[in-house]
């Protein structure tokens, strides 16, 4: 691959081909720029302007990602007590084999924020991820849009808060192509109204970033923040505790509330995950007491109509005792947990669980990058997807 790099950087800027009895066709440069490595793809962006106006391009942009969907990684977050600092790493996804049901993987570092303020960090949008953290104005909050695969950290406007709890959720629309930040400011307990606030900011590389304010047309409000969200085809869902959570519809920007089944729980934070289950929306729930995991799908988003499926957890395996389902991986099949240190997937069809030992975060080999015994709360999100795109 390196041999393939060094002759690529050899080559001479397009403009000047007709000098030169040897030439790559342009299209063949272009197949050969998307099979690299994604570091050695932004570094090539110096090699002339030509590449540089390649490489970002939107058609390059989007082949990329529709190459990157086809090989998901997950990603970690691990905030560094001692330091200040949260690093991010990612591993490749776990790929089927039914003779290895423990394995280990090394856990590549992509980049560090050294911003202490960030104490929130939510799900992805493919390959982007929202942190929420403080302000130096004690009345604001501050939201950034991170992408570690660029590493490019976008700040958007501080948000007036007044002192109240703040979510941030990235959601995306793929007829416009737009990504967009739902800001969630929760009520004022004073507030006759008793309902939330809600803003809206579009990202663009061409325009300035500024919240605007929506209309709340739910009516009522709740009296809890955003437990999880998922983003599926241009709708974002998040849970807010109770029997029922919001969708948003990130192009028109309308809000509205999904009743859930009374038996379910996919609303609540700590036994719960929301995920695309094959393009409907989907929760995972455990039930510690029972030793099951169920799965709620919607099927009908008019009629509101969920479906449910019961798994057995075989809770011998002492790495589970204790953790919730994350999310799933690509394809839906497989179900993941993530223990310190671990990741264990669970087949739905098969009943079967794999663990996977993710190496290279706690281990001596890293511990240059700030790392030591002091590594705070690690997250994991299933299916992260690489993309080059600036916003």
């Amino acid at each position: 691959m390196e041999d393939l790099q060094l002759s690529l950087l050899r080559q001479p800027d397009l403009d000047h081909v007709g000098n030169c009895t040897t030439t790559i066709p342009f299209d063949l440069i272009i197949e050969i720029l998307s099979l690299l490595p994604t570091k050695s793809l932004l570094r090539f962006q110096s090699v002339s302007k030509l590449w540089f106006c390649t490489i970002r391009s939107k058609s390059f942009v989007d082949s990329f990602l529709t190459r990157s969907m086809t090989r998901p990684r997950i990603l970690f977050t691990s905030y560094h007590k001692e330091s200040q600092k949260s690093f991010i790493f990612s591993a490749p996804e776990y790929e089927n084999n039914d003779d290895d049901k423990y394995s280990s993987v090394m856990a590549r570092y992509d980049m560090t924020i050294s911003d202490p303020d960030y104490y929130m960090i939510y799900g992805s949008v493919n390959g982007f991820y929202c942190f929420v953290g403080v302000s130096s104005n004690p009345l604001c909050n501050l939201i950034t849009v991170y992408n570690p695969t660029t590493r490019q950290i976008l700040k958007l406007p501080d948000v007036m808060s007044n002192g109240r709890h703040v979510d941030a959720l990235l959601g995306y629309d793929p007829v416009e192509d737009q990504y967009k930040v739902l800001c969630v400011v929760m009520f004022e307990p004073e507030r006759q109204d008793n309902q939330h606030d809600y803003f809206v900011c579009t990202l663009s590389s061409s325009q300035k970033q500024e919240w605007r304010k929506i209309d709340n047309p739910i009516g009522d409000s709740y009296n809890s923040t955003v437990f999880g969200h998922t983003c599926i085809d241009g709708s974002l869902y998040y849970g807010v505790g109770e029997s029922r959570m919001v969708r948003f519809d990130v192009r028109s920007e309308k809000i509205e509330f999904i009743k859930i089944p009374k038996t379910s729980h996919i609303s609540t934070l700590y036994h719960s995950a929301l995920i695309n289950y094959k393009g409907k929306l989907g929760g995972l729930e455990r039930s510690y007491t029972e030793n099951l995991i169920t799965l709620w799908v919607l099927e009908d988003a008019e009629k509101q109509e969920w479906s449910s499926m019961t798994c057995d957890l075989p809770y011998q395996d002492a790495t589970l005792a204790s953790v919730v389902p994350q999310g799933l991986i690509h394809g839906g099949d497989s179900m993941v947990f993530c223990p310190p240190f671990c990741v264990c997937y669970y087949d739905f069809e098969k009943k079967s669980i794999r663990t996977v030992e993710i190496r290279g975060i706690e281990d001596g080999d890293l511990r240059l990058l700030g790392f030591g015994k002091l590594i705070g709360e690690t997250l994991c999100h299933p299916s992260h997807i690489e993309n080059i795109r600036f916003l």
